[in-house]
């Protein structure tokens, strides 16, 4: 399961073969972000439900950098969140032109993981059919996204809550009962748990992920 967690993991580290760590520390954004013009291609209306996320990492931490989006004269931030998240991501048009350039010494390694989220926000208590159909919807999104590559990747059946230790799932009829932990990490899988309503957690989780 912590591979699922990260399913597009492997995949982004071989896009990223011309990692963000050349002299001039400038990058096409295409490798910067792969398939994120292929999930921009997508019609609306068929991603509505999930989205891509991309880290920034550094010495196997979050990198606390600075980053830009140069497209031609102009110059953007793309602001890192603590966990080295990007807030702000490319438009499809920008990803055919603009470069990515990072404020690190050429000899900084750098590396940018992808992962899968659900739109709908962490909090203590989430629709689980939402969460359904976030899954549903990026199981064929993403295979969409990554093409031919899909045959390698297993299928997204499940979101993982980071942050929290425990959960429960409340059932149509009323009948409640825990959350599995899979390697430590509470994860909810509609296909383990038919009829679910509601999940409950004691706090907010940090995070979600489809995997």
């Amino acid at each position: 399961m912590p591979g699922r967690r990260a399913v597009l993991a492997g995949l982004v580290a071989l896009a990223m073969a011309t990692p963000a760590t050349a002299a001039a520390k400038v990058v096409d954004a295409r490798k910067v972000f792969p398939f994120l013009d292929t999930y921009l291609k997508i019609p609306s209306a068929d991603r509505s439900r999930f989205r891509l996320v991309y880290a920034f990492r550094s010495g196997g931490k979050p990198l606390a950098a600075q980053v830009w989006l140069i497209d031609g004269a102009t110059r953007t931030p793309i602001p890192l969140r603590p966990d080295g998240r990007a807030e702000r991501l490319p438009t499809l048009a920008q990803l055919g032109r603009a470069k990515v350039e990072v404020g690190v010494e050429a000899g900084v390694k750098i590396s940018v993981g992808m992962t899968v989220e659900p739109v709908t926000p962490p909090a203590t208590d989430i629709d689980a059919r939402e969460l359904a159909l976030a899954i549903a919807q990026a199981s064929v999104g993403v295979r969409k996204a990554t093409g031919i590559m899909a045959v390698a990747m297993p299928k997204l059946q499940a979101v993982v809550f980071h942050g929290v230790t425990s959960g429960d799932v409340e059932f149509a009829d009323g009948r409640r009962a825990a959350l599995p932990s899979v390697g430590g990490v509470v994860t909810f899988n509609p296909t383990v748990t038919p009829g679910a309503r509601t999940l409950r957690f004691p706090r907010v989780p940090a995070r979600m992920e489809i995997g």
